[in-house]
């Protein structure tokens, strides 16, 4: 229907998010070599320039490649190796973080972020659970500095593998969808999508499991959700497809 693409776009390779402003009609994206995160119209077409950036030295921002949009509270959460910062959905040029969570009582360790502005969560989704295997981590939405998470999802019976991809989050079900990496190679057939509850803490496993192992997935690279018709809409990078479940037991 319509693609932006082109030089005034100023979007790089190796962009692995994107999130919507359905409130303010903005889409934004991270820009790993601009060090930025740029925002354009939700209608915008052709080669068009972002309508402004978040970028500079006081931003901090390094190599970014995911990102979580807060309609509610008008934020964007950027996950950076070890730290999270966050920014105004309205800021523009070089400017700093509204917060920073970083810190060893964080135990961040890379990954992707999704946020529950419902119950105030911020979740990362990372490594650092032994073995390769990935973590959820959930804190308050507003944690700033050094603060410990509120819990932790994660272990052998999480079924938590590896993971790199965005993930989604679902409020009203205090639910995630998460595309797991199978061990090995990516794009092995140990693959799957799984959904948790981020409601219990604890090595606690999916609730459902879909499109793996051994099925059609390979390799995962996102994931949304459709309340309205009631599906879990991915994408997967082997594939090179973008695949809708109905999946009306989760809402």
């Amino acid at each position: 229907m319509r693609a932006v693409a082109g030089q005034n776009t100023q979007i790089s390779r190796s962009t692995h998010g994107i999130a919507y402003d359905d409130v303010r009609d903005v889409f934004m994206i991270p820009n790993m070599y601009g060090q930025a995160v740029m925002f354009f119209r939700g209608d915008a077409t052709g080669d068009v320039a972002p309508i402004r950036s978040i970028q500079g030295p006081k931003t901090q921002l390094k190599n970014p490649d995911h990102l979580a949009f807060d309609s509610l509270h008008n934020e964007v959460f950027v996950p950076q190796g070890n730290k999270v910062l966050v920014f105004s959905g309205s800021a523009n040029g070089d400017v700093a973080p509204l917060r920073v969570l970083q810190g060893p009582d964080t135990q961040l360790s890379g990954g992707s972020v999704g946020v529950d502005p419902l119950h105030n969560l911020l979740i990362v989704v990372g490594g650092g659970g032994g073995q390769g295997r990935s973590r959820a981590l959930i804190f308050d939405r507003t944690a700033n500095g050094n603060v410990k998470p509120k819990g932790m999802i994660g272990g052998p019976n999480s079924e938590m593998l590896g993971t790199q991809a965005p993930f989604a989050v679902y409020p009203p079900k205090q639910l995630m969808i998460i595309g797991m990496y199978g061990p090995g190679e990516l794009g092995t057939p140990n693959s799957y999508f799984g959904v948790w509850s981020y409601a219990k803490y604890g090595d606690v496993p999916p609730i459902w499991k879909f499109g793996g192992p051994n099925q059609l997935i390979r390799q995962p690279r996102g994931a949304t959700v459709d309340p309205a018709h009631k599906s879990i809409i991915v994408t997967d990078k082997r594939v090179n497809a973008v695949i809708t479940w109905y999946f009306p037991e989760m809402f």
